[in-house]
């Protein structure tokens, strides 16, 4: 795993702290690798990271600077100066997100940046490793020098070759360079034809490399410049090499850092491939692994089948889990990802399950899987699987997680029943959480019978004969041997035969373990469309509670608003029958009738305006009356008011020309009212007093009856729109 993991750094730094992660006991410290993993995923996803690519571990380089008269040549300055450039890249990053990424922002914080090692470097080396003209003014002033001089020397030797009538020659007259001199190729026959030193031969001796007389000053002094720049250059090498020596404890520190940042990066890369999330470390020592997937599964090759996602679950007080199943089924792959998922979880690295799993931390995590027999040691299978477990024993205790790929193996089944049985009870006892595969069904009995210890199995599918790679809980499973080794293309005799070898008890205990698997299956689904129905039930339920609430609080703003709507109505309708009562009181020229037609006109304003703010509109026709109303008989050619109702029986009391008629309300309708004509009128002498402070009571002593009528349709109207509707 750790492998796969280095392959995500971008670096050699970064590939180095991948292959040496190990799981820590210690909680802090695995709080701290699991969030700085989870700042550096989050930090990817937002922003995006610099790779740390071509970054060198530079120790070696170091200790070479320590040494007298050594020093460094320009490649190993450029490895020096990416480490001081990346340094510098990662910490500003990281500080303009320090926000998101307070753990990566305390890793880098304090890390030295090195800056004027790093300018003097940049200004020194080309990224191709030779040395530049700005390394100093002296080496600037040579090479200019050095420049002059050769161009000068070229001008000569281009010359003295047309002096010699070879200028127009093709590349056998092109001026050379041997052992640093500058030189024009002869023709041999010709090297007499002027003075000069011959300094090589071409292969098949007719073409004689020659430095004529009149250059030789010019090259002796080019050379001389030569050496003169190399001692700078040399210089300016052991000038940044002392500057390195120097700043040695700052480089180291930044180079752990920024392994540390590309081995962080690599986590975060990798746990972005497996859709992988922070483990929740859980503190009573319970393991919940939701759609577990072994890591090394999903880093195959992509074109196979995806692997199953398992529910890993286990506790205290159920620390035992037995699984079983058929051959090629599952059950070894379910171990080792327990183990290996542990394992990533403590040592800092994302697991490949869904959001909310949860592991505890352990002090153990020790595994018994496969073969391990050796002939030279003189160990049988059977022997060094002994070897194991006498060490899970001695060392297991409530802080450790124990699996063991078929506890007993290698001897008789009976036997080896028994013994792992044993094994298993001293393991329970100490608290240790124990998770074993097993094709035993003595064990299978076991997991059913004993307390603390739960079965578990691998599902195979009848119709295909093919394992499903699923896990169930509650019940043991069988191993389907016959099945598989039919699906492997073993002949229907052999395997006829070999079930009338099958023992019966051991074929009607299988045939017992099939049936609780469908009936549990059965009971499952039963159970799926039972809580299905629940939850919609309960969200159903929810929905008409809020609904019942809105509405109850709409209501509330309604009855609020209608009441000040009918309040400020009724309010306006006293005003306007107080002005009237004060005109009459004063008998300010206003006539009787006019009054009574006046109040009349508020009244049926004042009722209109109330059953509008009721939401109601008024109909002529409407069955429901009050007292004091004037209606008419549908049927016969009478008209009165209102005296009393009686809403029970459908029955009003209506006065008309003096006389009470009871009449069926269903007969009635309500007619506006209209004022008598202006011969009616009373008379001025006739005057009419309000008893007391009430507009409840009117004396009508003396009067006449067309004359009392109004009088008393007004009290009454009066009544009903202050609410009393007793008349004395």
């Amino acid at each position: 795993l750790l492998h796969i993991l280095s392959g995500y750094a971008s670096c050699a730094l970064g590939k180095s702290d991948c292959l040496s992660l190990r799981p820590s006991r210690d909680q802090k410290v695995i709080d701290s690798e699991q969030r700085l993993v989870s700042e550096m995923k989050l930090l990817l996803q937002l922003k995006g990271f610099f790779p740390f690519e071509g970054l060198l571990e530079i120790g070696t380089i170091i200790d070479v600077c320590g040494v007298e008269g050594i020093f460094l040549e320009p490649d190993k300055l450029l490895s020096v100066l990416k480490i001081t450039q990346a340094a510098g890249n990662a910490k500003k990053s990281i500080l303009s997100q320090r926000d998101i990424c307070p753990g990566l922002y305390g890793l880098v914080k304090d890390m030295a940046l090195c800056r004027e090692l790093r300018e003097s470097i940049d200004k020194a080396i080309n990224p191709n490793g030779t040395i530049k003209d700005t390394a100093s003014h002296r080496l600037r002033s040579l090479r200019r020098k050095k420049t002059g001089l050769r161009r000068d020397l070229q001008r000569k030797l281009e010359d003295i070759k047309g002096s010699m009538g070879l200028s127009s020659g093709g590349e056998d007259h092109l001026i050379s360079i041997r052992d640093g001199r500058y030189v024009i190729p002869l023709r041999t026959d010709m090297k007499n034809r002027i003075q000069g030193i011959i300094h090589d031969y071409s292969r098949t001796q007719a073409t004689c490399f020659f430095e004529p007389l009149e250059t030789i000053q010019d090259n002796n002094r080019l050379a001389e410049l030569r050496h003169l720049e190399t001692e700078e250059e040399l210089r300016v090498l052991s000038g940044l090499t002392a500057m390195v020596k120097d700043s040695a404890h700052d480089l180291l520190k930044a180079q752990t850092i920024l392994g540390k940042l590309d081995g962080l990066y690599a986590r975060a890369r990798f746990s972005e491939v497996l859709n992988g999330v922070r483990p929740i470390i859980s503190q009573d020592g319970s393991i919940e692994i939701r759609q577990a997937i072994n890591p090394i599964l999903l880093c195959m090759d992509p074109e196979e089948e995806p692997p199953v996602p398992l529910d890993i679950l286990l506790d205290r007080d159920v620390n035992v889990m037995i699984i079983s199943g058929p051959n090629r089924g599952g059950k070894t792959v379910t171990l080792k990802t327990l183990g290996l998922l542990s394992l990533m979880a403590q040592a800092g690295l994302h697991i490949s399950a869904a959001e909310g799993s949860r592991l505890p931390v352990f002090k153990n995590i020790i595994a018994e899987i496969g073969d391990d027999q050796d002939i030279q040691a003189g160990l049988s299978t059977f022997s060094a699987h002994v070897n194991h477990l006498k060490y899970m024993i001695e060392h297991a205790d409530q802080e450790s997680l124990i699996i063991i790929d078929e506890p007993g193996m290698g001897t008789d089944p009976d036997e080896g029943s028994a013994l792992a049985m044993a094994i298993l009870d001293d393991l329970a006892r100490k608290g240790a959480l124990v998770v074993v595969s097993t094709h035993y069904n003595r064990l299978k009995t076991y997991g059913l019978l004993e307390e603390g210890v739960k079965n578990a199995c691998m599902e195979f599918d009848d119709t295909t004969n093919r394992p499903t790679f699923s896990l169930r809980y509650g019940i043991p499973g069988t191993s389907y041997a016959l099945e598989v080794a039919q699906n492997q293309g073993i002949g229907t005799d052999l395997l006829a035969r070999a079930r009338e070898y099958l023992d019966q008890d051991e074929v009607r205990l299988n045939r017992l373990i099939d049936k609780l698997n469908r009936l549990k299956g059965e009971t499952e689904v039963e159970r799926s469309r039972a809580e299905h129905n629940r939850k919609k039930y309960y969200s159903a339920r929810e929905k008409i509670l809020k609904t019942l609430k809105r509405l109850e609080s709409e209501k509330e703003d309604v009855i609020e608003n209608k009441k000040e709507e009918a309040d400020l109505v009724i309010k306006e309708a006293k005003e306007e029958f107080k002005e009237l009562v004060n005109s009459l009181k004063e008998k300010k020229g206003s006539s009787q009738s006019f009054v009574q037609k006046r109040l009349h006109e508020i009244s049926e304003k004042l009722v209109d305006d109330l059953y509008t703010v009721e939401g109601k509109g008024k109909q002529v026709d409407e069955r429901v009356f009050r007292r004091g109303q004037l209606v008419r008989h549908k049927g016969l050619d009478l008209e009165g008011r209102i005296f009393s109702i009686d809403n029970s029986n459908s029955r009003a009391l209506v006065i008309s020309d003096n006389v009470k008629i009871s009449l069926n309300t269903n007969d009635l309708m309500a007619v506006p009212y209209e004022a008598k004509p202006e011969s009616d009128k009373l008379s001025g002498d006739i005057s009419c007093r309000l008893a007391g402070n009430s507009s409840r009571e009117i004396n009508i002593i003396g009067y006449r009856v067309e004359d009392a009528l109004p009088l008393i349709d007004k009290i009454i109207d009066r009544s009903i729109i202050e609410g009393d509707l007793s008349l004395r």
